[in-house]
């Protein structure tokens, strides 16, 4: 699969910034079922009605909170991104999940200085301080010598923060980080799932959520395109649906 999302990004990149962003966007997409499931060492099942509603409230918190303050919004989204790529059970070395955890976070910022201070203007729907993006740019360097290291140390997943730098520098910023995400984290961890506790559980627990995620994300995508609702109201949603599952994949081990 990751062959596949390599070259349909090489090809979506030279269509132009309108297809590297759909095709960045349908990454992420692809990879929701990754966290679909209620998972700790033992099983993996489909969440709880309680376990849902949790869910739901923390995510409509954090839409709150990116709604009236968009920048400490996108600020906190940020940083819990990279501290659950950091963190996330993907059977990389820790050089190796540091390096892609800061790569998705400021690479772009690094490399693509002003498509990146155009993708978040767009979400924020204001200009962002310049210092915004310049301190996401010295993420971006610390991933690029974490992977550097990685690679020459041979440590574990290095290849995968190899693709990462690559992305981030000739990519468009959004097609960048959904192939990171989907081939660096979602997909491993997919891997993992199926490793462990066989496809057809896998498949029973994150079904109906996977099916919901997708219908919603089909949902906020038509409305965007027909201009029924804002897009920072849509990233606000989708940012704070996506919140919960990074606050909690790691604790509930």
């Amino acid at each position: 699969m990751s062959w596949v999302a390599l070259l349909l990004a090489a090809i979506a990149q030279l269509l132009g910034e309108t297809e590297a962003t759909v095709v960045g966007l349908a990454f992420f997409v692809a990879g929701l079922a990754h966290g679909a499931g209620d998972e700790n060492d033992a099983t993996i099942r489909p969440f709880s009605l309680v376990h849902v509603g949790a869910y739901l409230v923390t995510g409509a918190a954090v839409t709150a909170l990116f709604l009236v303050a968009p920048l400490a919004g996108l600020a906190l989204f940020l940083a819990l991104s990279a501290w659950h790529f950091a963190r996330s059970d993907v059977r990389m070395a820790q050089e190796t999940r540091f390096a892609i955890a800061a790569l998705a976070t400021g690479g772009s910022a690094l490399f693509r200085h002003r498509e990146t201070e155009r993708v978040f203007a767009a979400i924020v729907g204001e200009p962002l301080p310049p210092l915004f993006i310049d301190v996401l740019a010295l993420a971006g360097i610390v991933g690029i010598g974490l992977a550097g290291w990685a690679l020459f140390k041979g440590r574990r997943g290095s290849g995968h923060a190899a693709i990462a730098a690559g992305a981030v520098a000739l990519l468009h910023p959004v097609l960048a980080v959904g192939l990171i995400f989907l081939t660096a984290h979602a997909v491993p961890i997919q891997q993992r799932q199926i490793r462990r506790y066989g496809s057809a559980a896998v498949w029973r627990a994150v079904a109906w959520p996977s099916v919901v995620a997708l219908a919603g994300a089909a949902g906020l995508a038509l409305a965007v395109w027909q201009g029924w609702i804002a897009l920072p109201i849509v990233v606000a949603l989708a940012f704070g649906m996506a919140t919960p599952h990074m606050l909690t994949e790691r604790l509930e081990r």
